[in-house]
Protein backbone atom coordinates (compact mmCIF):
# COMPACT_ATOMS: atom_id res chain seq x y z
CA UNK A 1 0.00 0.00 0.00
CA UNK A 2 2.83 2.42 0.85
CA UNK A 3 5.76 3.24 -1.40
CA UNK A 4 8.65 5.64 -0.89
CA UNK A 5 11.39 7.24 -2.96
CA UNK A 6 14.50 9.15 -1.97
CA UNK A 7 17.88 9.89 -3.53
CA UNK A 8 19.61 9.29 -0.18
CA UNK A 9 20.18 5.57 0.58
CA UNK A 10 20.68 6.34 4.26
CA UNK A 11 17.26 8.00 4.43
CA UNK A 12 15.66 4.96 2.81
CA UNK A 13 17.45 2.61 5.20
CA UNK A 14 16.37 4.64 8.23
CA UNK A 15 12.77 4.68 6.99
CA UNK A 16 12.87 0.90 6.61
CA UNK A 17 14.30 0.50 10.11
CA UNK A 18 11.61 2.72 11.64
CA UNK A 19 8.81 0.93 9.84
CA UNK A 20 10.02 -2.47 11.04
CA UNK A 21 10.70 -1.57 14.68
CA UNK A 22 7.42 -3.13 15.74
CA UNK A 23 7.60 -6.03 13.26
CA UNK A 24 11.21 -7.19 12.79
CA UNK A 25 10.17 -10.18 10.67
CA UNK A 26 8.84 -7.98 7.87
CA UNK A 27 10.73 -8.60 4.65
CA UNK A 28 12.44 -5.47 3.32
CA UNK A 29 11.76 -6.74 -0.19
CA UNK A 30 8.06 -6.12 0.30
CA UNK A 31 8.37 -2.54 1.55
CA UNK A 32 8.73 -0.70 -1.74
CA UNK A 33 11.26 1.78 -0.39
CA UNK A 34 13.43 2.77 -3.32
CA UNK A 35 16.66 4.67 -3.68
CA UNK A 36 16.57 6.68 -6.89
CA UNK A 37 19.90 7.32 -8.63
CA UNK A 38 20.93 10.96 -8.64
CA UNK A 39 23.86 12.85 -10.10
CA UNK A 40 26.68 11.56 -12.35
CA UNK A 41 26.35 7.94 -13.42
CA UNK A 42 28.52 5.48 -15.30
CA UNK A 43 29.41 6.20 -18.95
CA UNK A 44 28.95 9.94 -18.51
CA UNK A 45 25.18 9.96 -17.98
CA UNK A 46 23.24 11.85 -15.32
CA UNK A 47 20.17 11.03 -13.26
CA UNK A 48 17.67 13.37 -11.59
CA UNK A 49 16.31 11.04 -8.90
CA UNK A 50 12.53 10.84 -8.70
CA UNK A 51 12.21 13.39 -11.48
CA UNK A 52 13.09 10.70 -14.00
CA UNK A 53 9.49 9.51 -13.59
CA UNK A 54 8.47 12.58 -15.60
CA UNK A 55 10.09 10.92 -18.62
CA UNK A 56 7.93 7.80 -18.43
CA UNK A 57 5.32 6.83 -20.95
CA UNK A 58 1.88 6.29 -19.42
CA UNK A 59 1.05 3.63 -22.00
CA UNK A 60 4.24 1.72 -21.36
CA UNK A 61 3.83 1.81 -17.59
CA UNK A 62 0.28 0.62 -17.00
CA UNK A 63 -0.59 0.50 -13.30
CA UNK A 64 -2.90 -2.50 -13.64
CA UNK A 65 -0.59 -4.66 -15.72
CA UNK A 66 0.70 -6.38 -12.59
CA UNK A 67 2.31 -9.40 -14.21
CA UNK A 68 4.35 -7.59 -16.80
CA UNK A 69 7.83 -6.16 -16.79
CA UNK A 70 6.19 -2.86 -17.64
CA UNK A 71 5.84 -2.30 -13.89
CA UNK A 72 9.56 -2.66 -13.31
CA UNK A 73 11.82 0.15 -12.16
CA UNK A 74 14.75 -1.36 -14.05
CA UNK A 75 14.88 1.59 -16.44
CA UNK A 76 15.47 3.85 -13.47
CA UNK A 77 18.20 1.72 -11.86
CA UNK A 78 16.31 2.08 -8.60
CA UNK A 79 17.28 -0.14 -5.70
CA UNK A 80 15.32 -1.35 -2.71
CA UNK A 81 16.94 -1.52 0.69
CA UNK A 82 18.09 -5.08 0.17
CA UNK A 83 18.54 -4.67 -3.62
CA UNK A 84 15.68 -7.06 -4.25
CA UNK A 85 14.12 -7.07 -7.70
CA UNK A 86 10.59 -7.22 -6.25
CA UNK A 87 9.26 -3.75 -6.95
CA UNK A 88 5.60 -2.86 -6.93
CA UNK A 89 5.74 0.91 -7.18
CA UNK A 90 2.90 2.27 -9.35
CA UNK A 91 3.78 5.15 -11.63
CA UNK A 92 0.22 6.26 -12.30
CA UNK A 93 -3.13 6.43 -10.53
CA UNK A 94 -1.69 6.73 -7.03
CA UNK A 95 -4.23 7.57 -4.32
CA UNK A 96 -2.06 10.02 -2.39
CA UNK A 97 1.33 11.68 -2.80
CA UNK A 98 3.13 13.09 0.24
CA UNK A 99 6.36 14.96 -0.37
CA UNK A 100 8.86 17.35 1.12
CA UNK A 101 10.76 18.43 -1.95
CA UNK A 102 14.20 20.06 -1.53
CA UNK A 103 14.20 23.88 -1.44
CA UNK A 104 17.93 24.33 -1.98
CA UNK A 105 18.94 26.24 -5.10
CA UNK A 106 20.85 24.36 -7.78
CA UNK A 107 24.30 25.77 -7.01
CA UNK A 108 24.18 24.68 -3.37
CA UNK A 109 22.38 21.42 -4.06
CA UNK A 110 24.96 20.09 -6.49
CA UNK A 111 28.15 21.54 -5.05
CA UNK A 112 29.42 18.15 -3.86
CA UNK A 113 29.59 16.91 -7.47
CA UNK A 114 31.81 19.64 -8.89
CA UNK A 115 31.20 22.29 -11.56
CA UNK A 116 31.17 20.05 -14.64
CA UNK A 117 28.95 17.43 -13.05
CA UNK A 118 26.58 20.18 -11.90
CA UNK A 119 26.29 21.46 -15.46
CA UNK A 120 25.52 17.95 -16.68
CA UNK A 121 22.84 17.51 -14.03
CA UNK A 122 21.26 20.83 -14.95
CA UNK A 123 21.24 19.90 -18.65
CA UNK A 124 19.48 16.66 -17.79
CA UNK A 125 16.87 18.48 -15.69
CA UNK A 126 16.27 21.02 -18.46
CA UNK A 127 15.73 18.15 -20.92
CA UNK A 128 13.16 16.67 -18.54
CA UNK A 129 11.40 20.03 -18.33
CA UNK A 130 11.43 20.45 -22.12
CA UNK A 131 9.99 16.98 -22.72
CA UNK A 132 7.30 17.66 -20.12
CA UNK A 133 6.51 21.02 -21.74
CA UNK A 134 5.92 19.32 -25.09
CA UNK A 135 3.46 16.88 -23.55
CA UNK A 136 1.86 19.31 -21.07
CA UNK A 137 2.71 23.02 -21.59
CA UNK A 138 0.90 24.12 -18.42
CA UNK A 139 2.93 21.68 -16.33
CA UNK A 140 6.15 22.78 -18.00
CA UNK A 141 5.51 26.43 -17.13
CA UNK A 142 5.44 25.53 -13.42
CA UNK A 143 9.13 24.64 -13.45
CA UNK A 144 11.81 27.20 -12.69
CA UNK A 145 15.19 25.62 -13.28
CA UNK A 146 16.87 27.44 -10.39
CA UNK A 147 14.67 25.52 -7.91
CA UNK A 148 14.37 21.74 -8.07
CA UNK A 149 11.30 22.00 -5.82
CA UNK A 150 9.13 23.20 -8.70
CA UNK A 151 9.64 19.95 -10.62
CA UNK A 152 7.79 18.03 -7.94
CA UNK A 153 4.40 19.68 -8.51
CA UNK A 154 3.94 18.32 -12.06
CA UNK A 155 5.47 15.04 -10.86
CA UNK A 156 2.73 14.69 -8.23
CA UNK A 157 0.08 15.62 -10.81
CA UNK A 158 1.39 12.87 -13.10
CA UNK A 159 1.41 10.22 -10.36
CA UNK A 160 -2.04 10.90 -8.90
CA UNK A 161 -5.26 9.32 -10.01
CA UNK A 162 -7.60 11.79 -11.66
CA UNK A 163 -10.81 11.02 -9.77
CA UNK A 164 -9.79 11.29 -6.11
CA UNK A 165 -6.04 11.83 -5.77
CA UNK A 166 -4.67 13.82 -2.83
CA UNK A 167 -1.43 15.78 -2.68
CA UNK A 168 0.25 16.87 0.56
CA UNK A 169 3.43 18.87 0.14
CA UNK A 170 5.68 20.96 2.38
CA UNK A 171 6.59 24.25 0.68
CA UNK A 172 8.19 27.56 1.71
CA UNK A 173 5.63 30.13 2.82
CA UNK A 174 7.06 32.61 0.31
CA UNK A 175 6.19 30.19 -2.53
CA UNK A 176 2.58 31.16 -1.79
CA UNK A 177 3.33 34.87 -2.16
CA UNK A 178 6.15 35.66 -4.58
CA UNK A 179 5.71 36.45 -8.26
CA UNK A 180 8.05 33.60 -9.22
CA UNK A 181 5.58 31.05 -7.83
CA UNK A 182 2.41 32.31 -9.46
CA UNK A 183 2.48 29.78 -12.33
CA UNK A 184 2.73 26.92 -9.84
CA UNK A 185 -0.08 28.32 -7.70
CA UNK A 186 -2.40 28.74 -10.67
CA UNK A 187 -1.53 25.25 -11.95
CA UNK A 188 -2.40 23.68 -8.60
CA UNK A 189 -5.63 25.66 -8.29
CA UNK A 190 -6.65 24.69 -11.82
CA UNK A 191 -6.07 20.94 -11.47
CA UNK A 192 -6.93 20.52 -7.79
CA UNK A 193 -9.07 21.96 -5.10
CA UNK A 194 -6.50 23.65 -2.88
CA UNK A 195 -8.24 22.33 0.18
CA UNK A 196 -6.08 23.59 3.01
CA UNK A 197 -2.77 25.35 3.66
CA UNK A 198 -1.40 24.97 7.18
CA UNK A 199 1.24 27.47 8.29
CA UNK A 200 3.07 27.57 11.58
CA UNK A 201 3.22 31.02 13.15
CA UNK A 202 5.08 29.79 16.19
CA UNK A 203 8.26 31.95 16.29
CA UNK A 204 10.08 29.12 18.04
CA UNK A 205 9.18 26.56 15.37
CA UNK A 206 8.51 28.14 12.01
CA UNK A 207 9.04 25.03 9.89
CA UNK A 208 7.81 21.49 9.29
CA UNK A 209 11.20 20.24 8.06
CA UNK A 210 14.48 19.76 9.84
CA UNK A 211 17.64 21.72 9.13
CA UNK A 212 15.93 24.80 7.75
CA UNK A 213 15.27 28.26 9.11
CA UNK A 214 12.51 29.44 6.78
CA UNK A 215 8.76 29.63 7.33
CA UNK A 216 7.05 26.59 5.84
CA UNK A 217 3.52 25.49 5.00
CA UNK A 218 1.77 22.18 4.56
CA UNK A 219 -0.18 22.30 1.30
CA UNK A 220 -3.08 19.86 0.91
CA UNK A 221 -4.78 19.57 -2.48
CA UNK A 222 -7.49 17.21 -3.68
CA UNK A 223 -8.44 16.31 -7.23
CA UNK A 224 -11.74 17.94 -8.15
CA UNK A 225 -14.00 15.13 -9.48
CA UNK A 226 -16.42 17.62 -11.00
CA UNK A 227 -14.40 20.57 -12.35
CA UNK A 228 -17.57 22.17 -13.73
CA UNK A 229 -19.03 22.55 -10.25
CA UNK A 230 -18.42 25.36 -7.79
CA UNK A 231 -15.03 25.01 -6.09
CA UNK A 232 -15.16 25.44 -2.30
CA UNK A 233 -12.96 28.07 -0.65
CA UNK A 234 -9.47 27.26 0.59
CA UNK A 235 -8.90 27.01 4.31
CA UNK A 236 -5.82 28.88 5.49
CA UNK A 237 -4.92 27.43 8.89
CA UNK A 238 -2.61 29.51 11.09
CA UNK A 239 -1.07 27.49 13.90
CA UNK A 240 -0.49 29.38 17.15
CA UNK A 241 2.09 26.79 18.14
CA UNK A 242 3.51 23.64 16.62
CA UNK A 243 2.51 20.32 18.22
CA UNK A 244 5.13 19.00 20.63
CA UNK A 245 4.19 15.32 20.61
CA UNK A 246 2.32 12.65 18.66
CA UNK A 247 -0.75 13.21 20.87
CA UNK A 248 -0.57 16.95 20.16
CA UNK A 249 -0.31 16.27 16.44
CA UNK A 250 -3.42 14.07 16.47
CA UNK A 251 -5.36 16.58 18.56
CA UNK A 252 -4.42 19.51 16.30
CA UNK A 253 -5.18 17.51 13.14
CA UNK A 254 -8.62 16.57 14.46
CA UNK A 255 -9.31 20.22 15.33
CA UNK A 256 -8.25 21.38 11.87
CA UNK A 257 -10.31 18.66 10.15
CA UNK A 258 -13.37 19.86 12.05
CA UNK A 259 -13.05 23.22 10.31
CA UNK A 260 -12.10 25.15 13.44
CA UNK A 261 -8.55 25.10 14.75
CA UNK A 262 -9.68 25.94 18.30
CA UNK A 263 -6.83 26.53 20.73
CA UNK A 264 -4.34 25.56 18.02
CA UNK A 265 -4.89 28.65 15.92
CA UNK A 266 -7.22 30.23 13.39
CA UNK A 267 -8.90 29.34 10.13
CA UNK A 268 -9.63 31.76 7.28
CA UNK A 269 -11.68 30.69 4.25
CA UNK A 270 -10.38 32.39 1.11
CA UNK A 271 -12.57 32.53 -2.04
CA UNK A 272 -11.75 30.07 -4.83
CA UNK A 273 -11.51 32.79 -7.48
CA UNK A 274 -8.67 34.48 -5.58
CA UNK A 275 -6.89 31.16 -5.12
CA UNK A 276 -7.17 30.41 -8.85
CA UNK A 277 -5.73 33.85 -9.60
CA UNK A 278 -2.69 32.98 -7.47
CA UNK A 279 -3.59 35.15 -4.46
CA UNK A 280 -2.57 32.97 -1.51
CA UNK A 281 -1.51 35.89 0.67
CA UNK A 282 -3.31 34.78 3.89
CA UNK A 283 -0.52 32.25 4.36
CA UNK A 284 1.75 34.89 5.90
CA UNK A 285 -0.70 36.21 8.48
CA UNK A 286 -1.76 34.63 11.75
CA UNK A 287 -4.67 37.06 11.71
CA UNK A 288 -6.11 36.38 8.28
CA UNK A 289 -8.30 39.49 8.37
CA UNK A 290 -5.14 41.45 7.53
CA UNK A 291 -5.03 39.72 4.15
CA UNK A 292 -8.61 40.83 3.56
CA UNK A 293 -7.67 44.40 4.58
CA UNK A 294 -4.78 44.40 2.10
CA UNK A 295 -7.15 43.10 -0.58
CA UNK A 296 -9.44 46.06 0.10
CA UNK A 297 -6.53 48.52 -0.08
CA UNK A 298 -5.56 47.22 -3.52
CA UNK A 299 -9.05 48.07 -4.72
CA UNK A 300 -9.54 51.41 -2.99
CA UNK A 301 -10.75 53.85 -5.70
CA UNK A 302 -8.86 56.76 -4.09
CA UNK A 303 -5.50 55.04 -4.65
CA UNK A 304 -3.35 54.15 -7.66
CA UNK A 305 -0.08 52.20 -8.14
CA UNK A 306 2.96 54.37 -7.36
CA UNK A 307 4.64 53.27 -10.61
CA UNK A 308 1.92 54.96 -12.69
CA UNK A 309 3.07 58.41 -11.61
CA UNK A 310 6.62 58.20 -10.23
CA UNK A 311 9.98 56.88 -11.42
CA UNK A 312 11.23 54.31 -8.90
CA UNK A 313 14.85 53.10 -8.94
CA UNK A 314 17.64 52.22 -9.24
CA UNK A 315 17.52 49.07 -7.12
CA UNK A 316 19.93 48.71 -4.23
CA UNK A 317 21.70 45.79 -5.87
CA UNK A 318 22.75 48.08 -8.73
CA UNK A 319 24.21 50.54 -6.23
CA UNK A 320 26.11 47.81 -4.39
CA UNK A 321 27.55 46.56 -7.67
CA UNK A 322 28.65 50.05 -8.71
CA UNK A 323 29.95 51.81 -5.59
CA UNK A 324 32.72 50.90 -3.15
CA UNK A 325 33.54 52.31 0.29
CA UNK A 326 36.13 55.06 0.45
CA UNK A 327 37.99 56.48 3.45
CA UNK A 328 37.97 60.13 2.53
CA UNK A 329 35.21 62.34 1.20
CA UNK A 330 37.81 63.93 -1.07
CA UNK A 331 38.12 60.72 -3.08
CA UNK A 332 37.39 61.29 -6.76
CA UNK A 333 33.68 60.84 -7.43
CA UNK A 334 32.77 60.23 -3.78
CA UNK A 335 29.12 60.79 -2.83
CA UNK A 336 27.03 60.28 0.30
CA UNK A 337 24.64 57.33 0.08
CA UNK A 338 21.91 55.79 2.22
CA UNK A 339 23.29 52.36 3.06
CA UNK A 340 21.78 50.87 6.21
CA UNK A 341 18.14 50.57 7.24
CA UNK A 342 18.99 49.53 10.80
CA UNK A 343 16.43 50.49 13.42
CA UNK A 344 19.30 51.81 15.52
CA UNK A 345 20.35 54.24 12.78
CA UNK A 346 17.04 55.14 11.15
CA UNK A 347 14.52 56.31 13.75
CA UNK A 348 12.73 59.31 12.23
CA UNK A 349 11.35 60.17 8.80
CA UNK A 350 13.83 62.99 8.23
CA UNK A 351 17.39 61.75 7.76
CA UNK A 352 20.70 62.16 5.99
CA UNK A 353 22.82 59.70 3.98
CA UNK A 354 25.51 58.15 6.16
CA UNK A 355 28.07 56.46 3.86
CA UNK A 356 30.75 57.96 1.63
CA UNK A 357 31.16 55.81 -1.47
CA UNK A 358 32.95 56.20 -4.77
CA UNK A 359 32.46 54.41 -8.11
CA UNK A 360 34.24 51.12 -8.66
CA UNK A 361 36.99 51.20 -11.24
CA UNK A 362 35.52 50.99 -14.71
CA UNK A 363 31.98 51.79 -13.53
CA UNK A 364 32.22 55.56 -13.39
CA UNK A 365 29.73 56.12 -16.22
CA UNK A 366 27.23 53.72 -14.67
CA UNK A 367 27.61 55.39 -11.28
CA UNK A 368 26.95 58.78 -12.86
CA UNK A 369 23.80 57.46 -14.52
CA UNK A 370 22.50 56.09 -11.23
CA UNK A 371 23.42 59.30 -9.41
CA UNK A 372 21.23 61.22 -11.83
CA UNK A 373 18.28 59.25 -10.41
CA UNK A 374 18.89 60.45 -6.85
CA UNK A 375 15.95 61.80 -4.90
CA UNK A 376 14.99 63.44 -1.60
CA UNK A 377 12.55 60.57 -1.00
CA UNK A 378 13.77 56.99 -0.60
CA UNK A 379 11.74 53.92 0.37
CA UNK A 380 12.95 50.72 2.03
CA UNK A 381 13.89 47.89 -0.33
CA UNK A 382 14.09 45.49 2.60
CA UNK A 383 13.18 45.66 6.27
CA UNK A 384 13.53 43.77 9.52
CA UNK A 385 9.88 43.62 10.53
CA UNK A 386 10.71 43.05 14.20
CA UNK A 387 13.21 45.85 14.83
CA UNK A 388 12.90 48.07 11.75
CA UNK A 389 11.14 51.40 12.14
CA UNK A 390 11.03 53.16 8.77
CA UNK A 391 9.79 52.21 5.33
CA UNK A 392 10.55 55.65 3.85
CA UNK A 393 12.87 58.55 4.59
CA UNK A 394 13.01 62.15 3.37
CA UNK A 395 16.37 63.87 3.16
CA UNK A 396 17.42 67.45 2.40
CA UNK A 397 20.33 65.83 0.53
CA UNK A 398 19.08 63.83 -2.49
CA UNK A 399 20.79 60.48 -2.84
CA UNK A 400 20.49 56.79 -3.79
CA UNK A 401 20.94 53.77 -1.55
CA UNK A 402 21.73 50.14 -0.91
CA UNK A 403 18.76 49.14 1.26
CA UNK A 404 16.83 52.16 -0.02
CA UNK A 405 15.27 52.96 -3.38
CA UNK A 406 14.75 56.55 -4.60
CA UNK A 407 11.34 57.73 -5.82
CA UNK A 408 11.45 60.73 -8.12
CA UNK A 409 8.99 63.38 -6.87
CA UNK A 410 9.06 66.87 -8.37
CA UNK A 411 7.76 68.94 -5.44
CA UNK A 412 9.23 68.96 -1.95
CA UNK A 413 5.84 69.17 -0.27
CA UNK A 414 4.62 66.15 -2.21
CA UNK A 415 7.78 64.15 -1.38
CA UNK A 416 7.27 64.84 2.33
CA UNK A 417 3.60 63.85 2.14
CA UNK A 418 4.55 60.65 0.32
CA UNK A 419 7.17 59.90 3.02
CA UNK A 420 4.43 60.09 5.64
CA UNK A 421 2.09 57.93 3.56
CA UNK A 422 4.79 55.28 2.96
CA UNK A 423 5.39 55.01 6.71
CA UNK A 424 1.69 54.65 7.48
CA UNK A 425 0.05 51.42 8.63
CA UNK A 426 -1.84 50.92 5.32
CA UNK A 427 1.41 50.94 3.33
CA UNK A 428 3.10 48.69 5.89
CA UNK A 429 0.17 46.34 5.40
CA UNK A 430 0.52 46.44 1.60
CA UNK A 431 4.28 45.85 1.80
CA UNK A 432 4.00 42.95 4.25
CA UNK A 433 1.27 41.35 2.15
CA UNK A 434 3.82 40.74 -0.61
CA UNK A 435 6.81 39.52 1.34
CA UNK A 436 9.56 37.64 -0.45
CA UNK A 437 12.73 35.89 0.70
CA UNK A 438 11.63 35.60 4.35
CA UNK A 439 8.63 36.72 6.39
CA UNK A 440 10.70 38.43 9.10
CA UNK A 441 13.23 40.16 6.83
CA UNK A 442 11.42 40.66 3.53
CA UNK A 443 12.78 42.44 0.49
CA UNK A 444 10.83 44.07 -2.32
CA UNK A 445 11.64 44.28 -6.00
CA UNK A 446 11.15 47.42 -8.06
CA UNK A 447 8.07 45.80 -9.59
CA UNK A 448 6.57 45.28 -6.13
CA UNK A 449 7.37 48.82 -5.00
CA UNK A 450 5.73 50.18 -8.14
CA UNK A 451 2.52 48.35 -7.23
CA UNK A 452 2.20 49.95 -3.79
CA UNK A 453 -0.92 52.13 -3.82
CA UNK A 454 -0.60 55.86 -3.18
CA UNK A 455 -3.26 58.60 -3.06
CA UNK A 456 -4.33 59.96 -6.42
CA UNK A 457 -3.37 63.57 -7.15
CA UNK A 458 -5.66 66.47 -6.49
CA UNK A 459 -7.29 65.23 -3.28
CA UNK A 460 -7.13 67.11 0.00
CA UNK A 461 -5.49 64.15 1.74
CA UNK A 462 -2.11 65.28 0.42
CA UNK A 463 -2.29 68.36 2.62
CA UNK A 464 -3.13 66.21 5.66
CA UNK A 465 -0.18 63.92 4.93
CA UNK A 466 2.18 66.87 4.56
CA UNK A 467 0.92 68.32 7.83
CA UNK A 468 1.54 64.95 9.49
CA UNK A 469 5.10 64.90 8.16
CA UNK A 470 5.79 68.42 9.39
CA UNK A 471 4.38 67.56 12.79
CA UNK A 472 6.34 64.33 13.48
CA UNK A 473 9.23 64.15 10.96
CA UNK A 474 11.86 64.53 13.71
CA UNK A 475 10.06 62.36 16.28
CA UNK A 476 11.19 58.80 16.94
CA UNK A 477 9.10 56.25 15.07
CA UNK A 478 8.77 53.09 17.20
CA UNK A 479 8.96 49.57 15.73
CA UNK A 480 5.67 48.23 14.42
CA UNK A 481 5.27 45.88 17.39
CA UNK A 482 4.96 49.02 19.56
CA UNK A 483 2.55 50.71 17.17
CA UNK A 484 -0.13 51.19 19.81
CA UNK A 485 2.26 53.29 21.89
CA UNK A 486 3.76 55.26 19.00
CA UNK A 487 2.45 58.84 18.86
CA UNK A 488 4.19 59.34 15.52
CA UNK A 489 2.34 56.41 13.91
CA UNK A 490 -0.97 57.60 15.29
CA UNK A 491 -0.53 61.05 13.70
CA UNK A 492 0.48 59.54 10.36
CA UNK A 493 -2.37 57.01 10.41
CA UNK A 494 -5.00 59.66 11.05
CA UNK A 495 -3.85 61.42 7.87
CA UNK A 496 -3.74 58.08 6.02
CA UNK A 497 -7.35 57.38 7.01
CA UNK A 498 -8.37 60.65 5.33
CA UNK A 499 -6.55 59.55 2.17
CA UNK A 500 -8.40 56.23 2.23
CA UNK A 501 -11.79 57.75 2.97
CA UNK A 502 -12.25 55.56 6.05
CA UNK A 503 -12.63 56.12 9.78
CA UNK A 504 -9.41 56.56 11.76
CA UNK A 505 -10.56 53.75 14.08
CA UNK A 506 -10.30 51.24 11.22
CA UNK A 507 -6.66 52.12 10.51
CA UNK A 508 -5.95 52.04 14.25
CA UNK A 509 -7.42 48.52 14.36
CA UNK A 510 -5.09 47.43 11.53
CA UNK A 511 -2.17 48.92 13.47
CA UNK A 512 -3.18 46.96 16.58
CA UNK A 513 -3.53 43.71 14.63
CA UNK A 514 -0.18 44.19 12.91
CA UNK A 515 1.54 44.79 16.24
CA UNK A 516 0.21 41.45 17.50
CA UNK A 517 1.39 39.40 14.50
CA UNK A 518 3.95 36.73 15.57
CA UNK A 519 6.34 37.63 12.73
CA UNK A 520 6.32 41.24 13.96
CA UNK A 521 6.01 40.84 17.74
CA UNK A 522 8.38 37.83 17.75
CA UNK A 523 6.17 35.95 20.17
CA UNK A 524 3.32 33.49 19.95
CA UNK A 525 -0.10 34.97 19.31
CA UNK A 526 -1.82 35.61 22.61
CA UNK A 527 1.41 35.57 24.65
CA UNK A 528 2.62 38.59 26.54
Amino acid sequence: MLCGLDINPHAVQLAACNLTLGAPTVDYARMNLLTMPHGPQAYGSFKAGSLEILNTDAERLDLFDRGSDKQSFEDFDAEQVDKSEEIRFPLRDVDAVIMNAPFTDNMKRGRKFGREALKGMQRNEIEIRDRLSQADPDAGRVITTNSIRTFFTPLADQLLRKDRGVLAKVIPATACIGASGIAERRFLAERFHVERIVTTHDPKRINFSENTSIHECLLICRVVPNPEGKTPPTEFVSLRRMPDSADDAIESADAIASGEAGKWGRVLRWPADRVRAGDWTPVQWFDGTLAEAAHRLDRNPLLEPAGLRYEIGPAGQRIRETYVACDERDTMGAVRLFWSNSGQLRQSMCGEPEEWRCPKAGKEDLAERYWQQRSHLLVAARCNVVSGRLTAVWSPFPSVGSAWTPISVAKECQAKALAAWWNSTPVRLMLLNQRSKTLTYPSWSLAQLRQIRVPKPGISAWESLQDAFDQVSDIELLPLSQGQDCVCRQVIDEAAAIALGVEADLVADWRRRLAAEPTIANRRAGDG
